[in-house]
């Protein structure tokens, strides 16, 4: 089924946000609120249909999108009601609790084989609920990998943020490599 056919199942179908692959909707489809990411042209179905197959792998998992149905050039997924991590002015102490959950988050993607690209500059991705919790979205540039870097990645974050040093964060990511669940702890205890 194409988007074209499927957006007269769904009420109040509006756009929420527009990227370089797709569109985003939000509406109502089968009594919940969804979003709804549609291909913007044929040339990028591929990318569109790959970010969905991610997302079924990520299944169950609620710190990512949930999918709950896809067709020819898009995929519905459960509405996350929340705010992108760039527009909230967070204490140290809840920056750091952040940036705790994301450094698991980027750890259990790179585990699962998963690069979502893109982990070095997360402020409009991700969304923290009125809870505290953290979502994960766009995987569009995303792909399976023997040898994911969401970690390595996520390091150049930790460095513009003031927690690690240039000379550390090279060091960590080539130790990264070698010893996963090492740098991952030391990261770890500089976020306490």
């Amino acid at each position: 089924m194409k988007f074209s056919e499927f957006k007269r199942e769904v009420r109040n179908l509006r756009e929420l946000a527009e990227g370089w692959r797709g569109v985003v909707y939000t509406g109502e489809w089968k009594g919940r609120k969804v979003s709804v990411k549609v291909a913007k042209n044929e040339q990028v179905v591929k990318a569109i249909q790959r970010e969905a197959d991610i997302l079924e792998r990520l299944k169950g998992m609620r710190e990512f999108p949930q999918i709950l149905f896809r067709g020819e050039d898009f995929f519905v997924y459960e509405f996350i009601e929340g705010k992108p991590l760039g527009k909230l002015r967070l204490s140290p102490e809840e920056e750091r609790r952040v940036l705790k959950r994301l450094l698991e988050l980027a750890y259990r993607l790179d585990s699962m084989g998963i690069s979502r690209d893109e982990f070095a500059n997360l402020y409009k991705n991700v969304l923290l609920d009125e809870r505290g919790n953290v979502y994960v979205l766009d995987f569009e540039r995303g792909k399976l990998s023997k040898r994911p870097s969401n970690l390595t990645q996520f390091l150049q974050l930790l460095r513009r943020r003031g927690y690690i040093t240039r000379d550390e964060a090279v060091e960590l990511g080539r130790r990264y490599m070698r010893d996963r669940d090492g740098v991952f702890g030391e990261l770890m205890a500089k976020l306490e």
